[in-house]
């Protein structure tokens, strides 16, 4: 098949670190069909999450503006449905845009851009997920119990909700491509794995029995370590009730990380496979990245929501048909993704987007060197708070306590915190005045979060008194589903 545009299959993985990808070049998840892709791409392998969690992840690979921007601070808020996404984009390019999978979006707006959604989502589409900070004077509180799903007597073989819904997405996504249209399509395949809980295929459980998984190292002044912004983490995470450092939790949730990011692995060599029967592989251009990483128990932390590299790096590979495969370790984002698939569409966004372009690396050119930033401002932290990645550099700012800053050539496990060196006082000057300089209005972000939440409040109960929801309802005509004769 020849068209004028390529084809573009995006596939999302949730809370994917490659820090447990052989694909990625660490010790881990036996990755074959992404270490196949990885050879034929574009890999970037400094990439960042813009924020690490989902929701406001997502809204900046929608619209590739900074959360700050379009105010999605945590997983209860919604991004205005009157910002251009690169669906909108991309279907005024000619485009038939369909989304199969996770998007998390919240509120009214269940497409922003997407002609064809074939399935829900998997979680509220409501405003249900902001939480205020823990009281206090109540040390039990907790919004969620996120520890139990990092105890080793909770993973193991078993099924769930999410592997169901990952079937169904898997299920629509190869419906889709064996039956795709002849003009040029954008798919988007969006996984809820290998997110917790680690119930996982029986099959793929025991591919990973004895495995030889990488574990975290602890110093033993660890706890003395911490920053304002980890304690808080631990806090909302649970981790100062319950620790999982023990060997056997560690051991258990890496297992299930691998043998579920496996499971991912095996879904892309499907959806590749169904191209190639198809003829299609030449014609398409075929991503993979995540919303953002996951801590996996480094330095002592679960979930994401972190700065650290564990949290905040992803994966990300660009198979564009006639691009040279390389490797490009320039720091980029995923907040990038966006404006290059305008770019890629040929369309002109009308708004400056806060993502460049990474259509020149992908054309095989040298890319700028620029501060990569990423944001969170949600959950058990409710102030403003970046990081700033710069070459070797990264500096990591919380609104109203004290910076911290690596050098992450010098120190990969960043467990130096360099800020207040008077040797670098110069590089943490330059990276904290991106952040303090003016283009942030570091007290207005802080007062519109807590603003934010009484309003909330209200809504969620009067939509749960009258049994109103927002959640997406996929429209099926059985009449025309299968063939009658």
């Amino acid at each position: 098949m020849v068209q004028t545009k390529p084809n573009i299959l995006l596939v999302i993985a949730d809370q994917m670190t490659p820090f447990m990808l052989e694909a990625c070049g660490h010790a881990g998840a036996r990755t074959r069909n992404l270490a196949a892709l990885a050879r034929r791409s574009v890999h970037f392998t400094s990439a960042y999450t813009p924020s690490p969690i989902c929701v406001p992840a997502r809204s900046c690979l929608m619209t590739g503006l900074h959360t700050s921007t379009t105010g999605c601070y945590d997983n209860g808020d919604p991004f205005p449905g009157y910002i251009p996404t690169f669906a909108h984009y991309l279907a005024n390019a000619g485009y038939e845009t369909v989304l199969t999978g996770k998007m998390h979006f919240i509120g009214a707006d269940q497409l922003h851009g997407f002609q064809r959604r074939l399935n829900t989502d998997i979680y509220p589409a409501g405003y249900l997920w902001s939480y205020p900070l823990p009281p206090d004077d109540d040390p039990e509180f907790q919004a969620f119990p996120f520890v139990p799903q990092y105890q080793a007597r909770n993973i193991g073989a078993g099924w769930s909700t999410e592997l169901q819904y990952d079937e169904e997405t898997q299920f629509r996504a190869l419906e889709y491509l064996r039956y795709a249209p002849d003009r040029p399509w954008m798919l988007t395949v969006s996984f809820t794995n290998p997110h917790p809980p680690y119930k996982v295929p029986r099959a793929h459980w025991e591919m990973y029995k004895d495995a030889d998984l990488p574990l975290p190292h602890y110093p033993e002044d660890m706890d003395a370590r911490y920053s304002d912004f980890d304690r808080a983490l631990r806090r909302w995470h649970g981790l100062d009730r319950e620790d999982i450092r023990a060997p056997e939790h560690l051991i258990a949730m890496r297992r299930g990380f691998a043998a579920l990011a496996h499971y991912i692995d095996d879904k892309l060599g499907e959806l590749l496979g169904v191209l190639e029967e198809r003829g299609l592989r030449d014609d398409t251009i075929v991503i993979f990245t995540s919303d953002h990483g996951e801590m996996l128990g480094e330095h002592g932390l679960i979930q994401k929501r972190s700065f650290y590299e564990w949290s905040s790096r992803i994966p990300l590979m660009i198979d564009m048909p006639g691009s040279k495969a390389r490797e490009v370790g320039v720091p980029v984002s995923l907040l990038d993704l966006p404006a290059t698939l305008i770019d890629i569409a040929g369309e002109t966004p009308v708004r400056p987007l806060e993502g460049r372009s990474l259509l020149p690396a992908l054309r095989g050119q040298d890319i700028e060197v620029v501060p990569v930033i990423s944001e969170y401002h949600g959950e058990g932290i409710m102030r403003p708070s970046f990081m700033v990645r710069k070459g070797d550099w990264k500096y990591l700012y919380c609104h109203r306590a004290a910076p911290r800053l690596f050098n992450l050539a010098e120190d990969p496990g960043e467990w130096i915190n360099r800020a207040g060196d008077p040797g670098v006082a110069h590089i943490e000057a330059d990276l904290d005045a991106i952040v303090t300089g003016g283009r942030f209005d570091l007290d207005a972000i802080e007062a519109d979060i807590w603003a934010r939440l009484p309003m909330k409040q209200v809504v969620n109960a009067a939509m749960a008194a009258n049994g109103t929801a927002w959640d997406y309802e996929v429209r099926q005509d059985a009449a025309t589903q299968y063939v009658r004769r």
